[in-house]
């Protein structure tokens, strides 16, 4: 590289990027090798940050397990739906009683079911 030449860098890892004609150093060799072995590195652990991840987690590791709790959440949700129909609770304010709400399903279709919480 003549004087007064800035190298070039790759725009992802930052890597060395002599021109075609320019003399290349070992060590710059060596340093694009480290950066590459710890990018491949991370991304073999599961390590690696996604920032486009709607995740907490930025780790494909990390989304993938906080998918998978999700989806056992939900699916708790709705075994207890179906294992007890009338899951909701809530306070009539006009005279002050609770009251189980649900649904029920007959050959007539749909139906809304109301019990008062003693």
């Amino acid at each position: 590289m003549g004087f007064g030449e800035l190298m070039k860098y790759t725009p992802n890892l930052n890597l060395k990027k002599p021109e075609g004609t320019e003399s290349v150093l070992i060590s710059d060799i060596n340093e694009n090798m480290e950066v590459l072995d710890t990018a491949v590195s991370e991304l073999q652990k599961g390590t690696a940050s996604i920032p486009d991840l709607e995740t907490e987690d930025k780790t494909i590791g990390g989304a993938i397990n906080e998918v998978k709790n999700e989806v056992i959440n939900v699916r708790q949700e709705i075994e207890s739906h179906v294992i007890n129909p009338m899951p909701h609770i809530y306070t009539n304010s006009d005279n002050n009683k609770k009251y189980r709400i649900g649904f029920g399903v007959d050959a007539g279709g749909f139906y809304y079911i109301q019990q008062e919480v003693e």
